[in-house]
């Protein structure tokens, strides 16, 4: 019965956003739920209740901060023009829309997101898309589908989360998630390249999405294994940008290399923001700072406000941008965060309630046939917190437990936990939400198109050199009505459905994997 109980929450929030309610609505339902669940049958005393909200209320604050931040400094790179020539110089640099778009999903996003966490990259990545051709829709799955190295996000808290709680050593909870993500690389970057490039164009490209996936993981997976976890993430994204410009480069047509424009100046917002961060996060392991203000000042939140409060400068901005992208960023900011902080109270109630570890506990009552099913609880827990590490208080430790009573490697069941939680922190209400957002916002190139793909053009650059750039391009004669088509409002339950089934096959093949994984 209290098993029956603890998924209400759930399911009133799936079937909610089943029938196309707003997510805001969906999470401010689930949360009556649950708090209704908890006065009537998992009493918990209000000091534990308020002590657990308190304890959250810095997490809350960095991710306001975050999402801010992350809004105003997409505005701001938008605004100065910056975000379009970074995406032209991707698109010339990488010579086909096939690795282009892997460079930004595997590359780019990946990066960005195991430096920052919180969803950045697809902060970053989204406007990219759009200036590489994808309508809004399609720019915001792809965008969704790059979190693919979460459990490395922020440098892997989450992960830590999920080692101390499931009691489990943290370089061998990375090597066995980092085992795990070679299906979650391979079948997302799969399914990006079809949304963007439909699945003739897809199958054609297999070569460039074996080398993606193959730098990425085989760089993840050395990291954990020979330095350590936290920088997994970031030096796989890096790694596999790297390959994927030096092919382009072997493969260039001309055999000379293209002249580019120089980029230093576009990037120069990210390179402050990652040398801010890096440092910071040094200075606070040096102090012994692991949690409370001091992480939020000097975290990714506070560094976003700082550097986008820097960007026009940095940027070399003609003429005041600050001040109207701030209001516009405002005005796309308060819902998203709001969804998300009424997510993440969600979680931290289901948890400290024991909701979530009755849930857990009733799955494992059926005995190994609960494999199969363990992908799914973690997904749970990541699509309500919108977060691994929240994911990984809710269940870590129940996982290690039923792994304990099952006769099962309690490390293989924790990382099974750990991965699908991360991933499914990407498709979460508020993720989805963001997204759509930062998809409809961005502009596309003048004459994007809604599918066909055309080989690169050649364009001229100031230095007089010439460069192919692959964009989605449509015929001069549909340029009207492919402009009308991208600037249609983004269609979030399309979004989330399709992100969602993407996940649903990685779920079932981790599932088989841990089957097997003994």
């Amino acid at each position: 019965m209290n098993a029956a109980l603890a998924t209400l929450p759930i399911l009133v929030t799936l079937g909610l956003l089943a029938f196309g309610v707003r997510a805001l609505y969906a999470a401010l339902s689930a949360l009556a739920t649950a708090i209704v669940i908890t006065a009537t049958s998992f009493r918990t005393p209000l000091g534990e209740l308020g002590h657990a909200e308190q304890h959250m209320l810095p997490t809350i604050v960095e991710l306001a901060a975050i999402l801010f931040g992350g809004i105003l400094l997409s505005e701001l790179m938008t605004r100065t023009g910056a975000q379009s020539r970074l995406g032209n110089w991707i698109g010339s640099a990488c010579s086909s829309p096939s690795r282009a778009v892997l460079l930004v999903m595997l590359g780019v996003t990946p990066f960005a997101e195991s430096l920052t966490g919180f969803g950045i990259g697809v902060i970053v990545a989204i406007p990219l898309l759009r200036q590489l051709g994808l309508p809004p829709a399609k720019a915001a799955v792809v965008g969704l589908l790059g979190l693919v190295t979460v459990p490395w996000g922020s440098l892997a808290p989450g992960s830590l989360v999920a080692a101390e709680l499931g009691g489990v050593d943290f370089q061998q909870l990375g090597i066995d998630s980092a085992f795990l993500s070679a299906p979650v690389f391979l079948i997302t970057g799969s399914a990006a390249l079809i949304v963007a490039l439909g699945v003739r164009r897809a199958v054609a490209s297999a070569g460039d999405l074996i080398l993606a996936v193959a730098a990425l993981w085989g760089t993840v997976w050395a990291v954990n294994t020979f330095i350590g976890v936290p920088l997994a993430g970031v030096l796989g994204g890096l790694v596999t940008m790297v390959v994927l410009l030096l092919a382009s480069r072997l493969l260039e047509q001309d055999g000379a290399g293209a002249q580019r424009e120089p980029i230093g100046r576009t990037i120069s917002p990210y390179a402050f923001l990652v040398v801010g961060l890096l440092v910071s996060r040094l200075i606070l392991e040096s102090a012994g700072v692991k949690e409370g203000w001091w992480t939020v000042v000097a975290g990714p939140g506070g560094w976003l406000l700082l550097t986008a409060a820097l960007t026009p400068k940095l940027l070399g901005a003609g003429e005041p941008v600050l001040g109207t992208a701030a209001r516009a960023a405002l005005g796309r900011w308060w819902q998203v965060t709001l969804t998300t902080v009424v997510f993440l109270t969600l979680g931290t109630l289901l948890t400290v309630t024991g909701m979530s570890r009755e849930l857990a506990e009733a799955c494992a009552s059926i005995g190994s046939s609960y494999l199969v099913l363990a992908p799914w609880i973690g997904a749970v827990g990541g699509f309500l917190a919108g977060s691994n590490t929240g994911a990984n208080a809710m269940f870590a430790a129940s996982q290690a437990n039923t792994a304990e009573a099952l006769g099962y490697s309690t490390g293989h069941l924790v990382a099974v936990q750990n991965v699908s939680a991360a991933l499914a922190s990407g498709a979460s209400s508020a993720r989805v939400v963001l997204a759509a957002q930062l998809a409809e916002n961005a502009p596309g190139p003048a004459a994007a198109a809604v599918v066909p793909v055309v080989p690169a053009r050649e364009s001229v650059t100031a230095s007089g050199g010439r460069t192919a750039t692959p964009v989605l391009q449509a015929p001069a004669e549909a340029e009207a009505k492919a402009e009308t088509a991208t600037s249609r409002p983004v269609d979030t339950r399309w979004v989330l459905r399709t992100v969602l089934s993407v996940h649903a096959l990685v779920f079932l093949t981790t599932g088989a994997i841990a089957v097997v994984w003994q």
